[in-house]
């Protein structure tokens, strides 16, 4: 019996490790910062990491490989993650060792996945030889998501340009200045010479005529002026 007992132990699978599993609902708080997780992609995240401990973690550092590598020509590529470059990182605040287990939550839940990794693993460094960061892709559930968003963002951005440019501005008239026109009536001091007219001129004798006119009075009368 107890050589049965022996052999069965040496059959049977070893028991799996049981997964530390975080009770409480995970609702993730929505980032200040500069990026925001589409909400497809948030809501399904959320579900996915909701049983992790680290839950917070991997969320943080999902958001953060989102923001650089979830654009219209990034997003089907790959992407390395060297966990002692993210680590202490300002925008993450995560020690390596949570990158560490934020990367394998991540990839449990299938939001990454390992690219073939390059034939040499190791390279050169000022420091000495050192293992090369390991290439990841963001998983087939979580792509479509992405795509979708950037369509809609793109869509978005064409609509607001076309209505800019259908908005016109309305014309504005050139300034003119103003014709000042005098309404005062002309006026002079000596009266206005359209009612009283010119004074007439002084009568000036003209000897000439004078002496013709003498000569008729004789020749008419017989006798000059005053005779």
């Amino acid at each position: 019996m107890p050589a049965l007992q022996q052999r069965l132990t040496l059959i049977l699978p070893a028991p799996k490790p049981r997964m530390r599993v975080a009770r409480r609902p995970f609702h993730p708080s929505q980032s200040q910062g500069p990026y925001r997780l589409p909400f497809a992609v948030r809501d399904q995240l959320a579900a996915d990491l909701a049983p992790f401990r680290n839950r917070r973690a991997a969320y943080a550092l999902a958001t953060f490989l989102a923001r650089f590598w979830s654009a219209p020509g990034r997003v089907a590529g790959i992407f390395p993650i060297d966990r002692r470059d993210l680590a202490d990182h300002p925008e993450l605040g995560l020690t390596e060792a949570q990158v560490r287990g934020a990367i394998k939550t991540l990839e449990e839940i299938g939001f990454l996945v390992r690219a073939i990794p390059p034939a040499a693993k190791h390279r050169r460094t000022e420091e000495g030889w050192m293992k090369k960061a390991v290439l990841y892709a963001f998983g087939s559930a979580y792509v479509p998501f992405f795509i979708k968003a950037n369509e809609r963002a793109k869509a978005a951005r064409q609509q607001k340009g076309a209505q800019q440019n259908s908005v016109r501005r309305p014309a504005i008239a050139p300034l003119k200045s103003p014709i000042i026109k005098s309404v005062a009536v002309p006026h002079m001091i000596m009266g206005d010479l359209r009612k009283i007219g010119l004074p007439p001129k002084a009568f000036e004798p003209n000897p000439k005529l004078e002496s013709a006119l003498e000569r008729l009075r004789r020749g008419v009368f017989g006798f000059a002026e005053g005779g």
